[in-house]
């Protein structure tokens, strides 16, 4: 290997999006992308080589790239672009995340079509190695044959980790952090580095910002789970700017706060339905209908959601919580953004990970209204189970 891969992909003029992260990358002239996949994924027998294993696999690890490889799969499917894969050996293929040993850097395989292999995963059918010296001849005619299947991955299955943009990762952050809290636990300042891609100063200010969110909300500082690993005590960050010089009691606060199973939004009912006297003002509403509208989404999207929003009076339909940014507009089972179906009536408001449960069926929802749990997550989730969220919005009539 004569140099790193990011600089491989760079001279080919494939430039990657993010060196820490990027599984691959669309050329400068976007008519080709050359996707990363590793050597023991490659079947010499059935000549496929997995660029994208289950999501569901990936969604409890470190892989902030997987979003952005959904989003060039979903356009290689297509058939609009020629595709070609460059085969990288790793130094530990148990290791997590992997680190490159070496690669391929004489030649590329071009990709014929992209498929789906029985166990779920997203192979590439390779048909010919293209030397990088006739790359540029070889992306003039070649084009990756368009997929007669439907995209096999939901949208719901994206993680929203790989953005460039250190505030739209807080929410996430704040999440894992909750989920942090239940565990009693701390984690280092590298695991987040690391799990959200964040290099010193982005982390510094989205830390600062998450911070100063739980200060404004009354909350305990839930950056106080993220210690040093050779002291394992917060930096001297959290008394500079919260004059909290007490980490250990800031995390038992934390524990208090969050350790249990559901995350209760401040001064809010628990309740699917708020008590009359806790309506939210028409202003105060409008102003969340706003927030909700400004978290990015797919363009077509936009409309579907903000209208789910309004449907569902601003607040998860299970839980009550009523924070624009932890909430998402989920499609009722049946229904396909695909097939058109974007109307208020086709979806629900959920909390982000109700609406994963949802979307994996372990939290279901009965003709009459009832949550329904799998034993799987009753240990955490128990008290939402047997919940009744026909009274909310428009749910009893779009079920």
């Amino acid at each position: 290997m004569a140099k790193p891969i990011s600089q491989f992909f760079a001279g080919l003029d494939f430039p990657l999006r993010n060196i820490r992260w990027s599984w691959g990358a669309k050329n400068a002239s976007g008519t080709a992308l050359l996707l990363r996949a590793w050597a023991d994924e490659y079947s010499f027998k059935a000549k496929t080589v997995a660029v994208l294993r289950e999501p569901e696999r990936y969604l409890q690890s470190d892989s902030f790239g997987l979003d952005e490889r959904i989003v060039q799969l979903q356009e290689l499917w297509t058939g609009a672009l020629a595709g070609y894969v460059v085969i990288a050996t790793a130094k530990d293929a148990a290791a997590h995340p992997r680190e490159i040993k070496d690669y391929r850097d004489d030649a590329l395989f071009a990709i014929k079509r992209l498929s789906v292999r029985e166990d779920g995963a997203i192979v590439a059918e390779v048909n010919e190695l293209v030397p990088v010296a006739t790359l540029s001849q070889h992306m003039a005619a070649h084009r990756t044959e368009a997929s007669a299947d439907a995209f096999p991955v939901d949208d719901a299955q994206r993680t929203g980790l790989s953005t460039d943009t250190y505030q739209q990762k807080i929410p996430a952050i704040r999440a894992w952090l909750i989920e942090v809290c239940k565990a009693k636990g701390t984690v280092t300042y590298s695991d987040v580095m690391n799990r959200f891609g964040l290099t010193f100063y982005p982390l510094r200010n989205a830390l600062s910002r998450l911070g100063h969110d739980c200060k404004n909300a009354g909350e305990p500082i839930i950056t106080a789970l993220i210690v040093d690993k050779d002291t394992g005590r917060c930096s001297q960050g959290l008394y500079d700017e919260f004059n909290i010089d007490d980490d250990i009691l800031e995390r038992q606060r934390c524990y208090a706060r969050w350790g249990s199973a559901q995350e209760p939004p401040p001064a809010e009912s628990q309740a699917a339905e708020p008590p009359d006297d806790a309506e939210d003002a028409p202003d105060d509403f409008e102003q969340r209908a706003a927030r909700f509208a400004q978290v990015e989404v797919r363009t077509q999207q936009a409309a579907f959601r903000l209208a789910v929003f309004r449907a569902c009076l601003g607040r998860c339909v299970i839980s009550g919580c009523a924070v624009p940014e932890a909430l998402e507009a989920a499609h009722l089972l049946g229904r396909d953004w695909r097939q058109g179906h974007n109307t208020a009536s086709d979806g629900i408001l959920l909390r982000r990970d109700l609406h994963t449960l949802y979307d994996r069926g372990l939290l279901r929802i009965t003709d009459a209204g009832i949550v329904e749990l799998d034993e799987r997550v009753l240990g955490h989730y128990g008290g939402l189970h047997g919940v009744n969220v026909t009274s909310v919005g428009t749910l009893a009539n779009s079920i």
